[in-house]
């Protein structure tokens, strides 16, 4: 059964979600570019008809809250939510999405790991093991309605960098009500564990937790890029708008790249797993 894909938000959940983060902490607002803060943009010779709708913050514990909500006429509406940890903090970056589709949602939703697990054996327990048993709890709900077979893994969704736990699901229209849900249950599984925590002790807190935090957000950021989310974002927003989105998630670049054409990240013209290939260095 086709959906329709409405301009107004029908859902709420970026709302809700920013509600369960106040209620642990207050935020201070981040500023957002006018050209994404809150725009209805029309169709134009170079452009589709969609519109934008964000929101960034800091608060304790947290370095960047970005709550995103993207329009596409007639194509889809995206619900994104983005934390993550401030610095001297590893508990896990929350990222979660629900894309509404006239055929389908996709269901999007992980915990990142910030600490190093291949040298801290006891992060997954520590960090992971709720939100396992989040998604086994609610595991039967979503596999009812998934639409046929999983995607194969797509490493440009977190499966590098990841909880290998995450779930990009391909689900009917009818389980909107269980996707959002889940994400909610996982925004309050998160604010808890945000709450909790405490920084990382002098000890450990050196170069290398930095460096590991930088090389994640640049990793992700380059893979999401080059996946199919950049040139969906531009047929609205153009090149600028959609590095700005991207910068309003990720932090912007180490190194400024222009804002009015396509960027390139980690030498790549497409993310792993979409037909990727190492682009050439030579004319």
């Amino acid at each position: 059964m086709l959906r329709a894909v409405d301009r107004e938000d029908n859902l709420g959940l970026l709302d809700e979600q920013l509600a369960l983060v106040r209620a642990m902490a207050p935020l201070t607002p981040l500023v957002v570019p006018e050209e994404i803060a809150h725009r209805r943009i029309e169709a134009g010779p170079s452009n589709e008809a969609g519109g934008v709708d964000v929101r960034s913050f800091t608060g304790d514990k947290i370095e960047r809250l970005t709550a995103y909500r993207f329009h596409r006429r007639d194509v889809l509406n995206e619900h994104l939510f983005h934390v993550w940890p401030g610095r001297h903090y590893e508990f896990p970056a929350l990222t979660t999405v629900i894309f509404e589709m006239p055929s389908m949602l996709i269901l999007g939703a992980d915990f990142v790991p910030i600490g190093d697990v291949a040298f801290d054996p006891t992060y997954y327990a520590r960090y992971l093991g709720d939100f396992s048993d989040l998604v086994a709890a609610r595991w039967s709900d979503l596999v009812a309605c998934r639409l046929g077979p999983e995607p194969p893994p797509d490493p440009y969704f977190t499966h590098q960098l990841g909880s290998r736990v995450s779930l990009l699901m391909y689900l009917e229209n009818s389980a909107v009500d269980a996707a959002r849900s889940f994400i909610v249950e996982a925004t309050e599984l998160w604010t808890s564990m945000c709450a909790g925590a405490d920084p990382v002790p002098e000890s450990r807190a050196g170069r290398v937790e930095e460096r590991r935090n930088a090389l994640i957000r640049k990793a992700y950021k380059g893979l999401d890029y080059h996946s199919p989310a950049s040139d969906g974002l531009a047929s609205v927003l153009g090149w600028q708008g959609a590095n700005l989105m991207f910068d309003a998630v990720f932090g912007p670049d180490d190194v400024s790249q222009p804002l009015d054409r396509k960027r390139t990240y980690l030498d790549v013209a497409l993310s792993p797993g979409t037909v990727g290939r190492a682009r050439s260095t030579t004319a």
